[in-house]
């Protein structure tokens, strides 16, 4: 640990080139950089740290490349799915460089949960937000200066901040990690303008490598967040968006067959993990209340709930007590449980990179698991009185774009993989997937649908 790279003429240039192993489940695409192992870590010791810091035997597939590219110097762009293993990519090169690595979150659950499991590893980390007391914020203000923390955690609003700014100036800083990058994109279903800025991160420590890490962006998306952040000459991996082992379920319902669905559809997977996903706090709280009255023994978790008791809902779903968990769209960002073997969304999300994100947290492990979208009429009628709200011209046009996308996936008539793979630019290999009811693929207990209605044109 701290030493730092040899010179370029010491470089070994390992080119990559198209890949198509699986491993977990997730097909790859394409590999578009050239790698260069720069002497500050070999192959081995980096499987030896991964070992030794994380408890696994093997890298997941394009970690060691994306790390061996980060610690060449390179900038990097990212596209990997939703438990792909992004955070390893940008926690692990800070063991073998000199200063810190600055991670920019969106989310201040997030980085506790990153900031406690890398302590838990004995790797020093910090996170600087305002749930934090003062004196926790002065601490580890003084460990990042005086060179003692590997990681530091910082939301873009802080990040941004005049005398955050000044901290980091003072600071030796490795490279900059921006974590769900696709906020930095107006054309992105999570746009944050705050993430424009930070473009500036080139100013304030020019020589440090830029990275970029997102599950879900559009192929507009990715070209945008590559011009929005400056990258230079990034090393770019992609992931395929494809998820054969997921079987993805869509059916309109009204409120009764909805719940009728649900009930059938965890009696299916009874004792296995769960994730129910609600549009409401009072849903969740009533659909966790209505599941346990029924025998199905459920815990409810949004962001309105005192922290302690989100805190032991969390827990007690990882450690399979109870095993099913409903919750609004605050939960699973972070997460790693591998063996999830459903999620089920009892609304219409806002659109399909948000359906992708949160359904992608069953089958990590590459088991087969279900995702189901039992969604009602009246869902459209919410969103779109939502879309009507909002006051900015591009902006309304962009979400309504996003909401008719994710219309046409729940009444999709051809496979619901292909649609997915199209929605982010990308090529479908096969016509029949065979993991989707469109395909055929529908359970016993997903009952035969009915007769589809007719869509109601809204005035925009």
């Amino acid at each position: 640990m701290g030493r730092s790279p040899r010179t370029a003429a010491d470089a070994l240039v390992r080119p990559t080139g198209p890949a198509h192993s699986r491993s977990r489940g997730y097909p790859i695409v394409v590999i578009l950089c050239r790698c260069q192992n720069t002497g500050v870590a070999s192959p081995q010791e980096l499987l030896e740290a991964l070992e030794r810091y994380w408890g696994s035997s093997a890298f997941r597939l394009r970690q060691l490349e994306i790390i061996e590219a980060v610690l060449a110097g390179r900038d990097v762009a990212a596209v990997l799915p939703t438990g792909g293993g992004k955070s390893l990519c940008y926690q692990m090169p800070a063991l073998f460089l000199k200063g810190t690595a600055v991670v920019v979150s969106p989310l201040i659950a997030l980085m506790k949960d990153q900031v406690e499991q890398l302590k838990r590893r004995g790797i020093p980390a910090a996170a600087l937000n305002s749930s934090l007391p003062h004196a926790e914020q002065v601490k580890s203000q003084q460990a990042l200066v005086a060179g003692k923390l590997k990681l530091l955690y910082l939301a873009p609003e802080r990040l941004l901040r005049p005398d955050t700014l000044e901290m980091l100036r003072r600071a030796r800083v490795c490279y900059f990690a921006v974590d769900e990058a696709h906020c930095i994109s107006e054309w992105g279903h999570e746009f944050r303008p705050e993430y424009r800025q930070l473009a500036n991160l080139r100013d304030l420590h020019p020589e440090a490598p830029v990275l970029a890490f997102t599950a879900s962006a559009t192929l507009r998306v990715r070209h945008d967040l590559l011009a929005q952040l400056r990258l230079r000459d990034p090393a770019k991996f992609i992931r395929s968006f494809a998820r054969p082992n997921l079987r993805y379920l869509a059916r309109e319902t009204d409120t009764r067959e909805q719940r009728r669905l649900l009930l059938a559809a965890l009696r299916a997977h009874q004792g296995a993990s769960v994730i129910v996903y609600a549009a409401t706090v009072a849903q969740v709280e009533e659909t966790a209340a209505d599941l346990t009255e029924h025998g199905i023994p459920a815990v409810a978790y949004h962001a309105q709930m005192e922290a302690d008791r989100r805190r032991r809902a969390q827990d007690g779903w990882m450690a399979g007590s109870p095993s099913v968990l409903v919750g609004t769209i605050a939960f699973g960002m972070g997460i790693d449980k591998p063996d999830v073997r459903a999620v089920i969304h009892l609304s219409l999300p806002k659109s399909v990179e948000q359906y992708y994100q949160e359904a992608g947290r069953a089958g990590r492990d590459g088991l087969p698991s279900d995702c189901l979208l039992a969604w009602r009429p009246q869902d459209i009628g919410i969103n779109v009185y939502f879309l009507k709200q909002i006051s900015d011209p591009q902006e309304r046009r962009r979400a309504w774009r996003r909401f008719d996308e994710i219309r046409a996936f729940a009444g999709a008539t051809q496979c619901r993989h292909q649609v997915i793979c199209r929605h982010f630019g990308e090529r479908a290999r096969s016509q029949l997937c065979r993991m989707c009811d469109v395909c055929g693929a529908a359970p016993s207990w997903l009952a035969a649908p009915a007769a589809p209605r007719r869509r109601r044109a809204y005035n925009r």
